[in-house]
């Protein structure tokens, strides 16, 4: 009897043992898992995702200030542009502000392209005259247009009547730049160019002439009138380039 229970208990012994063992070891399995997550969580970042994430952050940082400073901007603009977009005159100075607003005008343009093409024709016996300026015109217009998608700026609000109220109201279009003042700087820079007299740099005074205008009547700011006349300049500078590089319109 004494045999038999010292067999059971060695028995109960062995089994005890062997569970005891078998929780230490998932313990221990349990504390290696642990330990492996913990390595895997402060694992070193590969040095190139590193680099990625500060540039997205760098990136960010660069729009944010970026989207501030046109902001002032615009609000500074828009402060610099109200006292003459709010200045009420009589009739005969206001008179010459539309005048100074039209003469750039898209009507007006083309009003000056079809003149243009009669004085070639009678006088030069060919178009040459004609295209060239035709060209200088449309890739003006053609860089306009496209222009002021890009921006989708809002023109100004009318706020003060005008005795001409009709030259704001027929804008539709967007603001920025202003196609007036791009054409000036364009037509400008056509005289410069291709005229040879002395009283030709007096035309310079037509770019700040035509932006008075449109700002007066509330068409565009003065930061849209300004780009655009250095665009205008630019383009004009560009196709006279073109023009006389590749021989174009040749007479």
């Amino acid at each position: 009897m004494n045999v038999k229970i010292n067999k059971s208990n060695s028995k109960n012994q062995a089994n005890y043992s062997e569970n005891h063992i078998n929780n230490i070891s998932l313990e221990v399995e349990e504390l290696g898992s642990q330990k492996y997550h913990k390595s895997k969580i402060y694992e070193q970042v590969p040095i190139e995702e590193s680099i990625e994430k500060f540039d997205i952050i760098e990136s960010n940082n660069f729009c944010m200030k970026l989207k501030s400073l046109l902001h002032n901007l615009d609000e500074l603009d828009k402060k610099i542009s109200k006292p003459l977009q709010t200045y009420t005159p009589n009739f005969s100075i206001e008179l010459i502000f539309f005048l100074f607003a039209k003469v750039f005008n898209t009507n007006v343009v083309v009003s000056y392209l079809i003149i243009i093409l009669i004085y070639s024709l009678a006088k030069y016996k060919n178009a040459y005259l004609f295209l060239v300026i035709f060209f200088h015109v449309f890739m003006a217009a053609f860089f306009t247009f496209f222009i002021k998608r890009l921006f989708k700026r809002n023109r100004p609000v009318l706020e003060v009547k005008r005795y001409f109220n009709h030259v704001r109201e027929r804008e539709k279009s967007y603001s920025m730049p202003s196609g007036d003042s791009l054409q000036a700087g364009n037509f400008v820079m056509m005289i410069i160019l291709y005229l040879d007299c002395d009283i030709k740099y007096f035309s310079l005074l037509l770019i700040p002439a035509s932006m008075s205008g449109r700002v007066f009547y509330n068409c565009h700011y003065w930061f849209d009138c300004i780009i655009g006349a250095i665009l205008g300049i630019i383009i004009s500078l560009t196709c006279y380039y073109i023009i006389n590089k590749f021989n174009l319109f040749i007479k």
